[in-house]
């Protein structure tokens, strides 16, 4: 039985008041991020004490402020290429992560969604087995995002140096122009991408496809159900738009902001993120007709 949008956040939201847990991936993120922030520090701060160690004529007692900057920038140069891979690299690595943990969360939803009940095995597993697909489905949608930057290109060629018009924008209107029309280009395009890729995650996950079989999957039903998926699309960029208001008011009264911070950075982890993942779960495993928990239980479990 095909359920509506009221019905799929009313049961997502009963299915995720008893699976706290969901959360976990989510958490966990956070964590290998700051792990891999504190590596790219590290990783940074070896480069320039190399390069520093090289150069035997520098005095650190006596050098001055702007001799230090030349230092960075020549650092910076001879060592841009070194900085770029191995800036890569961690990125690439913190994407296996975030992958892995994904598709535990999406794991995770979807046995609560189908059997009432979720715990950390369903997160090992579903990573286990999906978090390759699904990191090569990230680069691919990575890959289509700087694709974009395309739409950029005529203004930044209109604009000239872009550090002379930094300095003075009216001396190039026409190109400040064509670069803000570019801008709202690529603003337009990055909110396509989002609604067309809403469920290739889930289609990957859920039915263990490959990433190609898993665009197809998750387009078509994308497709078969329009209405209902740009609802659901809608209500999550409500929630991030909301949430952005709030923080936007509160930014006038220091101490409010600060406990807000605090507060929509909890609140997205603990909660949004995972009754989103539970919302499109259930979503999906719904309109491609699989199995789902009976509401009902849930009562009866109490």
């Amino acid at each position: 039985m095909v359920e509506d949008i009221g019905t799929v956040i009313r049961k997502g939201f009963g299915t995720w008041t008893r699976n706290l847990n969901i959360c976990v991936p989510f958490i966990l993120e956070v964590l290998a991020a700051i792990v891999f922030l504190i590596f790219t520090l590290i990783f940074f701060m070896m480069v320039v004490i190399v390069s520093l160690g090289s150069r035997q004529d520098i005095d650190p007692a006596n050098i001055s402020p702007e001799e230090m900057l030349g230092i960075f920038t020549s650092i910076f140069s001879e060592g841009i290429w070194l900085l770029i891979i191995g800036g890569i690299i961690l990125f690439l690595l913190y994407m296996v992560v975030q992958s892995f943990l994904t598709a535990g969360a999406i794991g995770m939803a979807k046995t609560a969604s189908e059997k009432g009940n979720t715990n950390l095995s369903d997160m090992f597993d579903a990573g286990k087995n999906n978090f390759f697909n699904l990191f090569l489905t990230k680069v691919l949608v990575f890959l289509l995002i700087i694709a974009g930057l395309v739409f950029l290109i005529p203004g930044i060629i209109s604009i000239g140096d872009v550090s002379i018009f930094l300095a003075n924008p009216e001396i190039a209107p026409a190109g400040a122009s064509l670069l803000l029309i570019g801008l709202l280009v690529w603003g337009l395009y990055l909110l396509a991408l989002s609604i067309i890729f809403l469920l290739v995650d889930y289609a990957l996950v859920i039915d263990g496809l490959d990433p190609i079989s898993a665009i197809e999957k998750g387009i078509s039903v994308l497709l078969s159900n329009k209405f209902p998926a740009f609802m659901i699309w809608i209500l999550i960029m409500g929630i991030s738009l909301s949430l952005a208001l709030i923080s936007e008011v509160t930014s006038n009264v220091e101490i409010i902001s600060q406990i807000w911070s605090y507060l929509d950075f909890i609140l997205s982890i603990i909660v949004i993120q995972p009754l989103i993942v539970v919302w499109l779960t259930r979503f999906y495993l719904n309109r491609t007709e699989k199995k789902l928990y009976s509401f009902d239980d849930y009562i009866l479990d109490y």
